[in-house]
């Protein structure tokens, strides 16, 4: 700062006239001093460019490729570059005064940066400081500005440190003297980098920039690990593996192809022995007399030993490098080193993949990132038959940041060719089309949140879409354990990124979320599946990014469009569920679909008239289901409010239809396959809703649902036209299908027959569509069918009787009523000790095949069973 207040010139001039008043005064011994100090200079640098003595400049270099990269809370180097976001804070100040330093503020300035600086200093952690580096412009011949550079762990602790006392003080300062020391400059800039978004490379360099930094671990040794700690270098070896490229370095895999030439030359000089140098390791213990700390990295043990106490020692305790993490090939394009520098053979030791931690591993005195405690069992051949296709090839590529298991393989590759399709089925989504296996390919909580969503898919499907029951432990098989570790994974890997500052960890959430969401409704964990929705839905009410489905909006950081739909389709269903849904009301906004149906227009595409109804059911769900469990009193009580308000919902759905009948009247035989099932699906819909809405206030009066009776079995003609035109139906949707319209054909209409030919659909497509499941609405329905008949005069339970009854008449009641209790006994239930199911209580039954699930006594259907036949 000094040598920058004057020009090069002004200091020669300046020497010059110090020389020569010292040669006025003195003589010709003035010059002495300057001839011995400029000789010893000499020779001192001529021997050092010589080789004879060492070489200073090079004290404290690291002599190789080397990264910086963040470690672990433990201390160790993962296998995946970038592993942490960073905030990178520019602080810079200038004086544009001709007096330079002593310009007016300048010292108030430069002690109030001072003391700022060593408050960040003295409290790291509090702070989130890593590291700073100092730079002087060069761009004047003086008068420069100065600039420091801050690494720090997150925006939230620069915050911290801009709003403590400290930094307040002097932005008073500042305030109070701003107007009359124009020429005092300050500025700053403030970057927040994502995870994956950043990259280094150093070679024989002193550290400098994110190198200069240090991390704070965890001291396994202290007393009190929450305030004494280590402080790690970041450094770690860049020759191999993936920290050797830029593109690498960045995930950018589509650019590797580019720096093979760079990639060949760099190997055919290390191979000539030019860049052969020892390895060494990354930790040291930050203290008065810092000391290596070595942590071996997980499974590859440092295939050369750290170097002795020699010339340059001092370097090698402050200063390491140390091969990334776990990496499969890590190794594969170096050329082998046979022995190390002290003669003996480099050790490697293949992990043996033992679930929990590698005993390989263990037994040297490794760390281990560890394997699933749960193996998967082997894809035999009557599973494989069950599935009703051949194994799928797993032709998985290798563009995954991580190491994958043999079993996370196999399920991610049912996950790509098997369940994002199913998905995808009914109706097309950009969400499943491209964002989920493109995050699920950059991100591991996405990854292990897939892995687990195809276990369970796969396990259900295998076993026939079973009902999904909230079984004990005890109960679950390996592929749900499976499944239970990889969720835990996925949610350990999103509670460590919390504080994290990467643009895309919103959409990571939120999709986690759904795929949570998903998991839990396959294997009928309701309550934890409604509360993972309930998260994401408040997440998007505080971002108001329902509105993403009226006005996508061009943010870089907006949310998904079609995962916003996913969670607001969810959101309708769930109102049926008691979990005071739907939040996001989508039916409200003022969307241009609501225009559209109210001008009478057409629908152009089927995609528009999907989108239009969701708005009509959510409309419509809003009103049945308070109406579902309602007494007959209380039905009677309310009926001045409730009629205006079903008026209202039976015109929209109206209008949606004097929209959608045009379309799909002339534009049918024009669509494609998939198409012409969605039209008739939405079709169906429309019919179940329509009756729905002016059933749900008289479903108790038996001789009002009488005249209903045609517009029920309607529904029920519908969708077995739906079966029979499409044999080949997805398992598992997130959007409507045949259930709810189904469910009140089942259960509402006085003829036994239509009831029964509507709980034969829902057998004959076992399936999920949101929360809503095709075995749970038909055990309801036959259970509620079973005890009407009892209610009959003359019913009986007795089996025997019934089993000499012919089988021609389908519809006979005694061999309906024999095949329930046949199924109700095959049920299983919480209850496992119980022999049968005769006699079972009507209030406990329902709910018994669902196993522990609390919230079952808030859901539509199961009030609406309490209030009709609990008496």
């Amino acid at each position: 700062m000094i040598r920058d207040n004057l020009t090069l010139t002004s200091w020669l001039l300046l020497g010059g006239l110090v020389q020569g008043l010292a040669g006025m005064a003195l003589g010709p011994l003035a010059l002495l001093p300057t001839v011995c100090i400029l000789l010893y200079r000499t020779i001192d640098h001529v021997l050092m460019a010589c080789h004879i003595t060492p070489n200073r400049y090079l004290a404290g270099t690291v002599p190789t490729k080397h990264s910086a990269q963040a470690p672990t809370p433990e201390g160790t180097f993962g296998s995946e570059p970038a592993a942490e976001s960073l905030v990178v804070f520019l602080l810079g100040a200038r004086c544009n005064h001709p007096l330079g330093m002593l310009a007016p503020g300048m010292r108030e300035l430069g002690e109030g940066a001072a003391r700022m600086s060593q408050a960040m200093r003295a409290e790291p952690v509090k702070y989130g400081l890593l590291g700073t580096t100092h730079w002087l412009k060069q761009d004047s011949p003086a008068g420069n500005e100065s600039l420091n550079i801050f690494y720090l762990r997150s925006y939230e602790d620069l915050h911290r440190f801009a709003h403590d006392e400290v930094h307040m003080d002097g932005v008073r300062w500042w305030s109070r003297i701003a107007k009359d020391h124009p020429h005092l400059g300050i500025y700053h800039e403030t970057y927040l980098v994502p995870r994956g978004h950043w990259e280094n490379i150093y070679f024989n360099t002193h550290p400098t920039g994110l190198a200069n930094t240090w991390f704070p671990v965890r001291d396994p040794g202290a007393a009190t690990p929450e305030t004494v700690q280590q402080w790690v270098r970041p450094l770690v070896d860049a020759r191999s593996g993936v920290l050797r490229s830029g593109s690498k370095r960045l995930q950018l895999a589509h650019l590797e192809a580019r720096e093979k030439e760079h990639h060949d030359m760099y190997d055919s000089r290390r191979a000539s022995g030019f860049f052969n140098f020892p390895r060494i390791s990354p930790l040291v213990a930050l203290g008065p007399q810092p000391t290596t700390t070595t942590i071996p990295s997980p499974c590859i043990p440092n295939p050369l030993p750290t170097p002795g106490h020699d010339a340059s020692g001092e370097r090698d305790r402050y200063l390491g490098v140390a091969p990334v993490g776990k990496y499969e090939g890590h190794m594969n394009n170096v050329p082998r080193q046979p022995t190390d520098p002290e003669g003996g053979r480099a050790r490697h030791i293949k992990c043996d993949e033992t679930p929990g931690v590698c005993r390989n591993c263990t037994s040297t005195g490794r760390a281990c990132d560890g394997y699933d405690m749960y193996r998967l069992p082997a894809l035999g051949k009557s599973m494989r038959k069950r599935l009703g296709a051949s194994p799928i090839a797993l032709d998985i590529g290798s563009g995954f940041r991580w190491p994958m298991t043999s079993d996370e393989r196999r399920c991610f590759t049912y996950f790509q060719h098997h369940t994002v399709p199913t998905f995808r089925e009914l109706f097309d989504s950009s969400l499943w089309q491209r964002l989920v296996l493109q995050m699920a390919h950059s991100d591991p909580a996405v990854y292990h949140a897939a892995v687990a969503l195809s276990a369970v898919h796969q396990d259900s499907e295998t076993k026939g879409m079973p009902l999904a029951a909230d079984l004990p432990p005890t109960h679950q098989d390996p592929w749900l354990r499976f499944a239970q570790e990889q969720l835990g994974r996925a949610f350990q890997i999103l509670t460590r990124r919390w504080a994290s500052h990467d643009p895309r960890l919103r959409n990571i959430t939120l999709l986690c979320c759904l795929l949570f969401v998903l998991s839990d409704l396959l294997r009928g964990q309701y309550d934890g599946a409604f509360a993972h929705l309930r998260s994401g839905l408040r997440i998007l009410q505080e971002l108001q990014a329902e509105r993403e489905l009226v006005a996508p909006t061009p943010r870089e950081e907006r949310v998904e469009q079609g995962l916003v739909a996913a969670f607001a389709h969810l959101d309708i269903s769930a109102a049926h569920f008691g979990q005071g849904c739907p939040l996001l009301c989508i039916d409200a906004l003022p969307t241009a679909a609501h225009a559209h149906m109210e001008s009478g227009g057409i629908f152009p595409t089927i995609r528009e008239a999907h989108d239009a109804l969701y708005l009509v059911i959510s409309a419509a769900y809003r009103f049945i289901v308070p109406c579902m469990g309602m007494s007959e009193d209380e039905l009677a009580h309310h009926y001045d409010t409730l009629l205006p308000q079903q008026l209202r919902i039976y015109s929209q759905i109206a209008h949606f239809w004097h929209s959608f009948e045009p379309f799909y009247r002339t534009s049918y035989s024009h669509l494609s396959y998939k198409d012409q099932r969605s039209a008739d699906i939405i079709h169906l819909q429309y019919r179940g809703l329509l009756v729905s809405v002016k059933t749900c206030t008289v479903v108790r009066n038996a001789a009002a649902m009488a005249g209903f009776t045609a517009d029920l079995e309607a529904v029920v003609s519908l969708a077995e036209g739906i079966l029979q035109r499409y044999p080949e139906r997805p398992t598992v949707s997130v959007g409507y299908g045949i259930i709810a319209p189904l469910y009140h054909s089942a259960l509402s209409c006085r003829d036994y027959r239509v009831r029964w030919r509507a709980i034969q659909l829902l057998r004959a497509w076992p399936h999920r569509e949101g929360p809503f499941d095709s075995n749970w609405v038909a055990s309801l329905a036959e259970e509620a069918l079973r005890l009407e008949f009892l209610a009959r005069p003359g019913a009986s339970l007795d089996l025997s009787e019934a089993a000499g009854v012919s089988d021609d008449d389908e519809f006979s009641p005694t061999r309906i009523l024999r095949e329930i209790t046949e199924r109700q006994r095959r049920t299983p239930v919480r209850r496992t000790d119980e022999p049968g199911m005769e006699g079972k209580d009507p209030r406990t039954f329902p709910m018994e095949v669902l196993g522990s699930v609390k919230s079952v006594v808030g859901w539509s259907c199961m009030r609406a069973f309490l209030a009709t036949y609990s008496h």
